[in-house]
């Protein structure tokens, strides 16, 4: 049966709707429409209805028209919505690979997604970031991944790096879409697909990438050749393309080539950096034996060029040497470990090495910071051990402390640790020795700095990621709690805002286990104590909360020493106080807040502050729970 009267009449009642009743005696199209129904009234009662209402509506009077067409209009439209189908004419074919999966996805979830992908404009890469963290099963819908693929090509550099690692996340699946429509003359877009198409392929790329080679031109061409590098087999390829490329190009076959092995690559490496010293730096990510041996007796001819202090380095020099040092990237082997027992016995030198200009050249210390972090990325073993004594062996050498307390606390028990490197931190001013003395309790500061609780592992780490052999002892709270001596090590703002916190302190909290009670009854006090010296009352507010404790009967006294707070910040705080502490804590807190009389005089938050903190009282007096922000917000005059 066709139903095009019924959406003719339709279309007519919604325009009599629009235009009015008054002129429905003269709308011949609906008459028109309303005759071709007829035929169609005998084949279901409901139709019949609507051609009764029809009839009804074009006879009566002008005053029940209204209510007559708006009753049927909304019968029409009901009836023509349960005759509504989607479909395309043709057979149903599987989608193409690699251009992603079907999804029951609503178009309604994947358009802010999507409109990101595609648009241009600020806030898009929070949308994607979100998505990716959210719903990382939306990206291998086959309306977005393309989407996805085509972002490679972004005029927002950082979006367009962000896509290409959710890409490779995503996996091989991809690849079909990143090589269909390939152009290797094309800008940085291409570039990303070789990029991706190494990443997820390894050496089983190269017969791909040498069919590409001859036509890839600029960005293309650098990535292909760099992308090269993944097949241990491409050494012969790569050695011609160092000789005949230039720029750019020269620079990703160094890089290439530096993935390789082999008497010829050794040779030419040789000759390289002979010619080109600069060109060290494409070893800094090899681990290889060879590279090892190049890159230490290089930097140490280098540097025995100015022991002694017959000669200074230039400024050229020293920025060579400085390049020879980041070099040594975070290499471990046997070569590397004589190369340090040859610093270390040089050491002194050194440090004594001044420039053209009379300048210290800090060698000593650049290389004693390259040795502690490579020994913090590096698992057990001689390098780890040599870090061990150094302070041992040389006291002098102050810098030292540093970097076997860390190899210590990778190695040790957490009580020989503690027993051995605890003295060092002073807990009264020294009356003998006091510049040594305090120079090794700021040493072993920053030592500390560079370890804290990592809650999700339950235990404490260095900074790079490896755990300690045991947490560390609780009687470094206590210690650190009663430290005498705190070198300036400027402001944080650890909580997003608020009030700042000394470097001493923000280390000294996360360097705490919030689960451990002994170290926690140690640090509330502590705490308490210094949101009343500091005024901080935000930061240290959250500190002491994290720990168990509350911030009551110091948190007035800390607004009146603070600036004008913002209600925001008093609302967070209180709002988090909440979760943990008894109702009257909470209330009283309110209070202790409204006393202080400390708010922002602007955008009338200190009248805003008299209206809703008594009222929050109540409300929790009442057991009502703590109120939102918008509750409060919406209070103001």
């Amino acid at each position: 049966m066709k139903l095009q009267p019924l959406y003719d009449v339709k279309e007519r009642l919604e325009q009599a709707a629009i235009a009015g009743t008054g002129l429905l005696a003269e709308d011949f199209r609906l008459s028109r429409a309303a005759e071709a129904m007829k035929p169609l009234a005998a084949a279901s009662p409901v139709l019949g209805r609507i051609d009764a209402g029809l009839t009804k509506l074009l006879s009566a009077p002008a005053e029940e028209r209204a209510g007559l067409l708006l009753d049927l209009l909304a019968l029409v439209d009901a009836v023509a919505y349960t005759q509504g189908k989607t479909g395309a004419e043709g057979e149903l074919v599987p989608l193409p690979a690699g251009s992603g999966q079907y999804q029951e996805l609503t178009y309604g979830q994947l358009q802010p997604l999507l409109t990101a992908l595609t648009s241009t404009g600020g806030g898009r890469m929070e949308v994607i970031q979100s998505a990716w963290n959210n719903h990382p099963e939306f990206f291998t819908d086959y309306r977005v991944l393309p989407a996805v693929v085509a972002g490679l090509g972004d005029s927002y550099g950082e979006l367009a790096e962000l896509n290409v690692s959710i890409l490779k996340e995503v996996g091989p699946i991809v690849l079909p879409l990143l090589k269909e429509d390939f152009d290797p003359a094309g800008k940085k877009a291409m570039a990303r697909r070789v990029e991706l198409i190494s990443a997820l392929e390894g050496a089983e790329a190269t017969p791909w990438l040498r069919e590409m080679l001859p036509q890839a031109k600029r960005d293309v061409r650098a990535a292909v050749i760099r992308a090269l590098g993944a097949d241990s087999g491409d050494a012969s390829l790569l050695l011609d393309l160092a000789k005949s490329e230039r720029g750019d190009s020269r620079d990703a076959a160094l890089e290439a080539l530096a993935k390789q092995d082999g008497p010829e690559v050794v040779t030419f490496w040789e000759k390289e950096l002979a010619k080109n010293s600069q060109s060290v730096k494409f070893l800094e990510p090899s681990n290889a034996d060879w590279a090892i041996k190049l890159v230490t007796s290089g930097l140490e001819r280098r540097l025995e060029k100015f022991l002694g202090g017959g000669e200074r380095p230039t400024y050229e020099e020293g920025a060579d040497i400085t390049t020879w040092c980041w070099t040594l990237g975070h290499k471990d082997s046997p070569a590397m470990l004589d190369f340090w027992r040859w610093a270390d016995s040089h050491m002194e030198e050194l440090d004594r090495i001044m420039d053209e200009k009379d300048r210290p050249s800090f060698f000593g210390v650049k290389l004693t910071d390259k040795l502690l972090d490579i020994m913090r990325h590096t698992g057990p073993g001689p390098l780890r051990d040599f870090c061990l004594n150094l302070f041992d062996r040389h006291p002098a050498m102050t810098r030292y402390l540093h970097v076997s307390f860390l190899a210590a606390l990778l190695s040790w028990p957490a009580a020989e640790v503690y027993e051995k490197y605890s003295p060092y931190i002073l807990t009264k001013k020294p009356l003998l020795d006091k510049e040594r003395k305090e120079t090794l309790n700021n040493v072993l500061l920053r030592a500390l700095n560079d370890v804290y609780w990592n809650n999700s592992q339950g235990r404490h780490v260095v900074v790079a990621g490896q755990p300690a052999a045991e947490s560390l002892d609780s009687r470094w709270i206590e210690r650190l709690v009663h430290a005498a001596c705190k070198p300036d090590s400027g402001k944080y703002y650890p909580f997003s805002g608020g009030d700042p916190v000394n470097g001493f302190d923000k280390n000294l909290a996360e360097l705490a286990n919030p689960a451990d009670p002994e170290q926690c009854a140690l640090l509330v006090p502590y705490l308490r104590e210094r949101m009343v010296e500091t005024g901080s009352w935000y930061s240290y507010g959250q500190y002491l909360l994290r720990f168990g404790g509350s911030p009551g009967g110091v948190l007035g006294k800390a607004m009146q020493k603070s600036k004008d707070a913002r209600l925001y910040y008093v609302w967070v705080l209180l709002n988090e106080a909440s979760k943990s502490l008894p109702t009257g804590e909470v209330a009283d807190l309110c209070q202790e807040a409204l006393d202080s009389q400390r708010f922002r005089p602007t955008g009338n938050e200190l009248f805003l502050a008299k209206k809703v903190l008594p009222w929050t009282i109540e409300q929790l007096w009442a057991g009502k729970t703590f109120p939102k922000w918008d509750e409060w917000w919406n209070m103001r005059p």
